[in-house]
């Protein structure tokens, strides 16, 4: 059977890599894999439907959803963390805890980016600080953002500003222009939106995390609610999905297969340079289980429900839809 070509673009996670080498495959499929960074790949993806199959942000998927875009998701979640651990203050801000952050100055990528979405949610909903109580500043301009090929426009009730053009998050919380960023979640790989550094935050003068230890909150994270926080989904090309049905299932067993792979690969971190990585392993498998990055639906309906109750309560979608309206038809059963 002669194999169609779908072209892929996916940020370079462990979890993707037996794909990429072709140990792990998709029936009657070539994938030609291209590893961007994710906001470039949003980028590509909202502004010229450049690719098949897409890793893409959640909080862009529910926004083009409802603007009747001709994607559809599989129920694979390539990233995922407890974001709100990612804020950084300046140490003479005087923010010690996040209540802290209210009547602050906040510095973001951009509004409607997921992991935003959810530090908004975590902020509101475990800490009590409503996005209304924090002014809140953008890096990126309308010409090269999600948000500019969405049609973004601030929600009722918020403060949103841009950066001055040449500064940056680090430029302004470094200048006292900013009290506290959250940076994009996907360091070290290049992008055309990006323009501040998690990495160079972290070695920065008197910028630190605003969580001391970040371990500590992503388990009261878990433990509290249940997951971890689900950024970024893959979606496929409506046409793609009504020529083939059973492609997106087939997707789905390839990224199951090729998560297992890593995972099983991850034995190796005792004979890593990573200082007790093998005991950081235990602590990790204690607290998340042996399948810290779940994929289907039965696994993720909670977080999904949330993110979807919190993108129409932060003003970002008009109304919440169902879960199941999310993702192909072959899929609901995982």
């Amino acid at each position: 059977m002669t194999e169609r070509t779908l072209r892929l673009a996916i940020a370079d996670y462990d979890r993707v890599a037996a794909l990429v080498d072709g140990s792990v495959r998709v029936p009657g499929v070539r994938l030609g894999i291209e590893h961007l960074a994710p906001s470039e790949t949003f980028y590509r993806m909202l502004s010229a439907d450049e690719f098949d199959v897409s890793e893409m942000s959640l909080s862009n998927y529910l926004i083009a959803r409802e603007q009747g875009r001709a994607w559809m998701a599989i129920p694979v979640f390539p990233f995922r963390s407890a974001f709100h651990m990612n804020i950084y203050v300046r140490d003479a801000a005087g923010i010690e805890a996040p209540a802290g952050l209210a009547g602050k100055r906040f510095g973001l990528p951009e509004y409607q980016m997921t992991a935003a979405v959810w530090v908004r949610g975590a902020l509101q909903h475990d800490f009590g600080v409503h996005p209304s109580e924090i002014e809140w500043f953008v890096e990126r301009s309308p010409e090269l953002s999600h948000g500019g090929e969405t049609g973004f426009t601030p929600p009722p009730g918020v403060r949103i500003a841009r950066l001055p053009d040449g500064e940056t998050l680090q430029s302004m919380l470094l200048a006292g222009a900013l009290d506290a960023v959250m940076p994009s979640p996907y360091p070290g790989m290049a992008s055309r939106l990006n323009r501040t550094s998690e990495h160079d935050l972290r070695a920065a003068p008197g910028i630190r995390r605003l969580f001391g230890d970040p371990w500590a909150e992503a388990v009261r994270t878990f433990q509290a609610h249940g997951f971890l926080h689900a950024n970024h989904t893959v979606v496929v090309q409506k046409r793609h999905l009504e020529n083939d049905r059973g492609l997106a299932r087939n997707l789905v067993d390839a990224f199951v297969d090729a998560k297992q792979v890593a995972y099983r690969q991850l034995a190796g971190l005792s004979r890593s340079s990573l200082v007790l990585g093998a005991v950081r392993l235990e602590q990790q498998r204690a607290v998340f289980g042996a399948d810290p990055f779940p994929y289907g639906l039965a696994a993720n309906r909670d977080a999904l429900a949330t993110l979807i109750g919190f993108s129409n309560e932060q003003g970002l979608t008009r109304e919440p839809l169902q879960v199941e309206e999310l993702f192909a038809a072959g899929t609901l059963d995982t």
